[in-house]
């Protein structure tokens, strides 16, 4: 199983509040917005540029939200041309409640305002405190909308126990589109602190009556029908909480996450964000949480280098066919340079006669299986480049699984250098560790024996040690200098 937290390209998200307007004015508010249109609600634009400056310096992308983006799509275009200057668009995403959506003329018009940009995801907030002023008729619109123009919506759902009516109506909406959702329930800050909280209680049965109704519908638009395909990557690890900035419109920047109210940092036209960042980081304890179940038991075994993605493998055997499902990532083995063609015509296809591609394709974690004779072949990092390349102007976002050979010369930020990093080290059958290639059908221990990847490693290291390499690699640079251990390409 391979589980991935969607943090776009950049290891941490930050919010730019470009308003506290919004013309919903729900219950449940985090940051009190109103509806009034009025200047000072709106981040100045040379606050936006601080914003743009900061982030960017620190590797931190932007989340646009409020308040309601949208609802001065002058403003909004002004400051995304800014964050331009800084970002790339798959750096950049946006936050809306859909209250434009009220035709698809309307939602077209907005959305080609993020569209020009190159953006290709938003999220939406659908929950029954946005219900009186949207509709499920206008998520419905901006879904059939975001499809149309090749966005990715992703819908987060804010439900509680009175969230029931609800939800058959948004399940349908969701299967329909196969659109990736978040579920949690309601935070108690901002307008909700004046609320009744015991709606909140038994979240986990509105949870499994969602999950439900998804696979009831499933059957009827013939989609997969488990749940965790719809959710998105960042649900398939639950955190306890997460740091990440928020700049309100007054340039106020305040430590968030999702379990604790935020802290006051500084402002940003006055302050510098990484001095801010380490004096959070050094005064307040716990600022990276994450809950027993989910995380403590693993910790220790996924590679260091990528924990901030958080790739895992367990339980599953890891050696998946192309048209199988890795929980909405697609693993891809690549045996043969027939499969880049292949893959490449598949996907065309898809999208020629659907206007998009298809289920599960909206990710790959890719995997190249390389002979000896690809072993300082230029052809072969030729191959490998226009084939990467090619998915990147197609905007499909990949991940490498495995490290490639250094002596291909091929610059991959932030992919795996070397099989400690590799995601496809080991997986787990029956609780016994099971090795990768080269150590393919070769067991381990069993994981209640290990404590750590390290001491994985070291057993794999030891059994490794014995195996022939490559005459091509004795002769290599890399090798001779114990850069590349060859270990991915014994025969």
């Amino acid at each position: 199983m391979v589980i991935k937290k969607d943090v776009r390209h950049k290891p941490v998200d930050g919010d730019l509040l470009i308003t506290m307007a919004c013309p919903v004015n729900c219950d449940f508010c985090v940051y009190s917005c109103l509806p009034s249109l009025e200047p000072q609600k709106w981040m100045p634009e040379e606050t936006i540029r601080r914003v743009a400056e900061e982030y960017s310096k620190n590797d931190i992308a932007i989340r646009i939200c409020g308040g309601e983006p949208f609802y001065n799509l002058d403003k909004l275009k002004r400051c995304i041309d800014i964050l331009l200057e800084y970002y790339k668009p798959f750096d950049l995403n946006i936050i809306s409640s859909a209250v434009f959506a009220g035709s698809i003329g309307n939602t077209r018009r907005n959305l080609n305002v993020i569209k020009n940009a190159d953006f290709d995801t938003m999220i939406v907030s659908v929950d029954r405190f946005h219900l009186p002023r949207v509709p499920l008729t206008k998520i419905n619109n901006v879904a059939e909308v975001c499809k149309e123009m090749d966005i990715e919506i992703i819908l987060r759902l804010s439900l509680d126990m009175l969230s029931f009516p609800l939800i058959d109506k948004i399940a349908e909406i969701i299967v329909k589109h196969e659109t990736p959702i978040e579920v949690h329930t309601w935070g108690v800050v901002g307008r909700a602190e004046n609320l009744d909280t015991t709606p909140r209680q038994n979240f986990n049965q509105v949870e499994d009556y969602i999950f439900k109704k998804i696979s009831y519908y499933a059957k009827k638009y013939k989609t997969p029908n488990d749940y965790r395909y719809y959710l998105t990557n960042s649900t398939k690890v639950k955190f306890g909480a997460r740091f990440f900035p928020t700049t309100f419109p007054n340039g106020n920047v305040y430590a968030t996450s999702f379990t604790f109210k935020s802290e006051f940092m500084g402002n940003i036209a006055e302050g510098n964000l990484s001095n801010m960042i380490e004096k959070f980081k050094n005064t307040y304890s716990g600022n990276f949480l994450f809950s027993r179940e989910n995380y403590w038991e693993i910790q220790n075994f996924v590679p260091m280098k990528f924990d901030d993605i958080f790739d895992m493998l367990r339980n599953i055997p890891f050696d998946k066919n192309f048209h199988e499902e890795a929980i909405g990532r697609k693993f891809v083995r690549i045996r043969t340079y027939d499969d880049f063609d292949f893959i490449l015509n598949e996907l065309m296809e898809k999208k020629k006669l659907h206007g998009h591609y298809g289920v599960g394709d909206r990710e790959f974690l890719l995997s190249f299986e390389l002979k000896e004779k690809d072993l300082w072949n230029q052809k072969t990092r030729i191959k490998i480049q226009n084939f990467l390349e090619k998915l990147r102007n197609e905007k499909i976002k990949f991940v490498l699984s495995r490290p490639l050979p250094p002596c291909l010369k091929m610059e991959m930020d932030k992919q795996p250098k070397n099989c400690f990093e590799c995601r496809e080290m080991f997986t787990v059958e029956n609780g016994i560790i099971k090795f990768c290639e080269p150590l393919k059908n070769k067991f381990g221990p069993e994981l209640k024996q290990v404590n750590n990847r390290e001491q994985i490693f070291d057993y794999f290291n030891s059994v490794h040690s014995n195996m022939k390499i490559p005459e091509i690699c004795k002769k290599c640079i890399y090798h001779l200098r114990g850069i590349c251990n060859s270990m991915c390409f014994v025969k």
